[in-house]
């Protein structure tokens, strides 16, 4: 079983850098920026790299994803900085928080999924390639990006089960990851339950 040092305040202050990492929103920022207009405001209301794309093209929505991507390795890394390995894991999962639910824009953001991917490498590279393959396939057969970002983080939270199972904060780690994507996903798996969920739509 792994053993981490634990400090009270250091874990506080990685949550408070993880989630001020979270807030930096990069749909909104671009869309306001370049667009004059809020992504929320079209499509499914997202902020997150596939409304990008349905509603401002491939460019944007591909800069987006990247850059959710980069915020939380940013906020794995100044986690570590802190505290360690599970000040890393405790700044990964508030950025997710932050992402999804940000403060400083009326704690509506996007699903968490690219974040979380980021994570997934940052905290178990295998366990990230796996579900990269997994997803990869996933998309190739059904097109749809929802089922994507579900069996991701699903099979993520598998391979950690599997392969770090003594890593028990990590395995928190996925778990909780893997129940904020899927309650952010709610009304994606409704429409995949009765088959009505549209291709390449998060």
């Amino acid at each position: 079983m792994e053993q981490y040092s634990f400090n009270m305040l250091l874990c506080l202050a990685s949550a408070a850098v993880g989630y001020l990492c979270g807030n930096l929103q990069t749909a909104i920022l671009i869309s306001k920026r370049y667009y004059h207009d809020d992504v929320r405001g079209h499509g499914s209301g997202n902020a997150g790299s596939t409304n990008m794309v349905r509603v401002f093209g491939f460019k944007p929505g591909i800069v987006t994803f990247l850059g959710d991507f980069c915020k939380a390795i940013a906020a794995v890394l100044l986690g570590r900085l802190q505290m360690g390995t599970l000040g890393g894991y405790v700044s990964a999962l508030f950025a997710v928080l932050g992402h999804c639910y940000p403060a400083f824009a009326g704690f509506r953001g996007g699903k968490g999924v690219a974040s979380s991917f980021a994570i997934a490498w940052m905290t178990f590279p295998l366990g990230a390639a796996i579900t990269t393959v997994v997803a990869a396939l996933v998309l190739a057969v059904t097109k749809k990006v929802s089922l994507v970002s579900l069996s991701g983080v699903l099979v993520f939270l598998i391979a950690t089960l599997v392969f770090r199972f003594s890593d028990i904060a990590l395995v928190v780690l996925a778990a909780l990851l893997t129940a904020i994507v899927y309650l952010r996903h709610i009304d994606n798996i409704r429409r995949l339950l009765h088959n009505e969920e549209k291709q390449i739509v998060n």
